[in-house]
């Protein structure tokens, strides 16, 4: 009877997976088709499964388009140096917190975690920003990242599991604690370090509300600030030569599809290669130690 029951269940949960996997997949699938689509079949609106005629006149103006690659590039850069400054931190950081020997870990752990539930708040910090004459810079899109208290959590946990004899060995061959740190735990820590790494790189790469409070100049927009310009406000008149390029009119939805679709390209491309880092980063990080 306990069988048939968890028969059912998994039946169950299987269908519900699978619905749900549905709903995540078709407005991806839609918003392909739709940028791949003849303006004049894409016009009769309507749900779509695969493109309806066929044109890349989207495509080629969006590659003589400016602003759009310039913000590309800029996200790409805000997006790799973020990543590496805030890995570094925060590992170092973590690596301290983990070791049981250090006195004030209890202290400054607790401290980090009050974080996670209290902050300054929007207006002070972009008081002190402007203050400290960061205005229309990108160090403001890294500095609230710099040493996020979940992702410290995550590594401590993670290195509160490396042996301890691992260490003690290192230090009788006279090994020092950066080296212990930089040729020990994290050639150890590569599946937990790729996590938090996505995470980082998803923060970054989507956050558009950060740079909407700091940056003004054009030429330091991130890719965020211009996919908002095309989709939520379709000021399509903004792709410089779009029209000329493709010598016809295209759809606003279009536009927006395959600005959508270039964006979320790299997470693509990227994301099936540490899928197995991820899964099993998740998992050990988030045993007690």
């Amino acid at each position: 009877m306990l069988n048939k029951k968890m028969n059912v269940f998994d039946y169950l949960n299987y269908l519900f997976m699978t619905l749900l996997c549905l709903t995540m997949i078709y407005p991806f699938l839609h918003t392909f088709s739709l940028s791949f689509s003849d303006p004049i079949e894409a016009s009769k609106g309507g749900f779509m499964f695969w493109p309806r005629g066929f044109q890349l006149d989207t495509y080629k103006g969006l590659l003589k388009d400016s602003l759009f690659w310039r913000s590309y590039l800029n996200i790409v850069a805000v997006t790799a140096i973020g990543v590496a400054v805030c890995l570094f931190l925060t590992s170092c950081a973590s690596y301290v917190l983990s070791l049981p020997h250090y006195p004030f870990r209890r202290f400054f752990t607790m401290f980090i975690v009050f974080t996670m539930f209290f902050s300054g708040g929007i207006i002070p910090s972009y008081l002190l920003t402007k203050d400290l004459h960061l205005m229309n810079t990108w160090i403001p899109l890294w500095i609230p990242g710099v040493i996020a208290a979940f992702n410290i959590i995550l590594l401590i946990n993670f290195f509160k599991q490396i042996p301890s004899e691992v260490r003690e060995a290192a230090v009788i061959d006279g090994a020092s604690d950066f080296a212990i740190f930089t040729r020990i735990v994290l050639p150890l820590s590569k599946p937990v370090l790729a996590t938090v790494g996505l995470f980082l790189a998803v923060m970054f790469w989507n956050d558009w509300f950060t740079p909407y409070l700091y940056l003004n100049d054009t030429d330091k927009y991130t890719l965020p600030l211009i996919l908002k310009k095309y989709v939520v406000n379709s000021e399509i008149d903004g792709l410089s030569g779009f029209v000329k390029a493709t010598n016809q009119q295209v759809l606003p939805s279009q536009v927006r599809s395959t600005v959508i679709l270039v964006g979320i390209l790299p997470t693509l491309v990227i994301y099936p290669f540490i899928q197995k880092y991820f899964v099993k980063g998740v998992t050990l990080g988030s045993l007690k130690g």
